[in-house]
């Protein structure tokens, strides 16, 4: 049972695992990573202590019955006196283990909630030593764990007094019997007390040790089942199943590739680059009366009855006041954000640029290149329209440096350049750019979008959202957004004329 409970644990692991890699923007709003790691770490635990007594719920009572016909053989009526009393204190474990569950389903969030605020303050480590903050912080986790000993006291309690029983359950029920037996006029000699007694000893094991334990396991396996069940069942991004004709739908997540093309379209992938040319017409995003919300029950629309055509070799530039909605219309392309109403049909590959930067452990050419191959001309010339070659030259071990946990080692717009390489650098047909020139100077922003944006992707679909308006003159369309809505659509010269104040 034991290596049967391992699999289980090994298997709950994987499928959170792999649940966590397809929440939807929805449900990861409302899911923590103190959330995941508890249920990865405690969570499927109380699977594993629960298959080891589990069995004693059966055992344990089959055993009573044999030996209370054991018993009657020795002293009659007066065993079932005995086991009786023996027996009385069963709903009272078995109420106990309620009460387990009951404060293992407070302990529980209690423990996401301290894990997460963890997170978030070695996250933050920096700012806090540099502000010194530490005391008020300190207080903030105190509190936290206070909040959760308070629960995990009251089930250390019960289940102190659960393992109390063996010391007084059999003794008890041994003198009830034996007192009973005398009552009723028996005489009672020395080998029917030791009989008696090696029977109640056998019975100790199993329904004042084993079978305690087994109620309390169950109880909290049960809770932490409903907690794993209420993860898996969130919702998940959408899929698509259909087969797709001249027709990459993929999304990508700071170049993490999601596609949903299928063993059937292999032929189509060997002969895509032969077919390049006549098809780089096809590529681009079609978006129709769309509108989407984060959450189900939000009063107002994120995005409300959008319509936009982004074609190839067109550079089409996102501005609006923040909270317009320029990210999220990004989101729903990348199929992150579900939509309300109305289509986005996604035509070729996507190349994300998150506003965000995200960085791993690793080396910086690493994070350049995640996972692709190391084309070496594409490489350089990638470097180079990024701006990174001062910075190689200036960091001990130029690319090939670590940037650290979350990129600490580098600089925001070190952090940023990498992350819009890394975009840039994959072999794509349509680059979404959420922002990159906002963490820049005015120098390198200059660079970056004439050399990078304006240049290097001249032959590609380019959507970017920037605040930098000294740059609109330059792009091919503007879309001017406000409240969710799409305000205005156009030419710099277009919108000019129009009136409106988009500057």
């Amino acid at each position: 049972m034991v290596h049967l409970a391992m699999k289980i644990r090994v298997a709950c692991c994987s499928v959170i695992y792999k649940k966590a890699l397809t929440l939807s923007g929805t449900s990861l709003c409302t899911t923590t990573v103190g959330q995941v790691v508890n249920l990865i770490s405690n969570d499927v635990n109380r699977i594993d202590l629960a298959f080891r007594f589990i069995h004693f719920l059966w055992i344990g009572p089959l055993q009573t019955i044999l030996i209370t016909y054991f018993l009657w053989q020795e002293i009659g009526v007066s065993s079932i006196i005995g086991i009786t009393v023996f027996l009385a204190f069963v709903p009272l474990q078995g109420w106990l283990g309620k009460k387990i569950s009951d404060y293992r389903s407070k302990t529980a969030p209690s423990t996401d909630e301290r894990v997460k605020l963890m997170n978030e303050l070695l996250s933050g480590i920096q700012v806090i030593k540099m502000f010194t903050w530490e005391k008020p912080f300190a207080l903030l986790v105190q509190y936290a764990r206070k909040m959760e000993i308070e629960q995990i006291k009251g089930a250390t309690w019960i289940r102190i007094f659960l393992q109390s029983f063996k010391i007084f359950h059999f003794r008890f029920a041994l003198f009830i019997s034996i007192l009973s037996y005398v009552l009723l006029g028996n005489n009672i000699n020395t080998q029917q007390v030791f009989v008696i007694i090696s029977y109640y000893s056998i019975l100790m094991t199993t329904m004042t040790v084993f079978f305690p334990q087994g109620v309390l396991t169950l109880a909290e396996m049960l809770i932490s089942n409903k907690r794993i069940q209420s993860f898996l069942l969130q919702d998940e991004k959408e899929k698509h199943d259909k087969p797709l004709l001249l027709k990459l739908e993929t999304t990508k997540k700071n170049c993490i590739e999601m596609s949903n093309i299928d063993s059937n379209n292999d032929i189509e992938n060997s002969t895509r680059n032969e077919k390049d040319m006549d098809q780089s017409d096809n590529f681009g995003i079609d978006v129709l009366n769309a509108s989407a919300k984060w959450i189900l029950d939000q009063p107002e629309n994120t995005l409300n009855n959008i319509n936009l055509s982004v074609r190839p070799g067109r550079l089409v530039a996102i501005i609006g006041p923040v909270g317009a909605g320029k990210s999220s219309l990004i989101q729903a392309i990348l199929r992150e954000l579900p939509l309300c109403e109305g289509s986005i049909s996604v035509c070729g590959t996507v190349s994300y640029a998150s506003q965000d930067p995200w960085l791993f452990n690793g080396s910086i050419q690493q994070n350049i290149l995640f996972g692709s191959s190391m084309d070496y001309n594409r490489y350089e010339e990638v470097i180079k329209v990024c701006a990174l070659k001062t910075d190689f030259k200036q960091l001990p071990y130029g690319d090939r440096s670590l940037v650290g946990e979350r990129g600490v080692s580098l600089s925001g717009g070190q952090r940023a350049r990498v992350n819009l390489a890394r975009a840039v650098y994959k072999q794509a047909d349509i680059y979404l750019l959420d922002d990159p020139l906002s963490a820049v100077d005015t120098q390198v922003g200059k660079h970056l979008f004439e050399k990078c944006i304006k240049d290097y992707l001249k032959k590609k679909t380019c959507i970017l959202i920037t605040h930098q308006i000294q740059y609109l003159s330059s792009v091919d369309q503007i879309v001017l957004m406000e409240k969710a809505n799409i305000l205005a659509e156009g030419s710099y010269k277009e919108l000019q004329s129009s009136g409106l104040d988009f500057t």
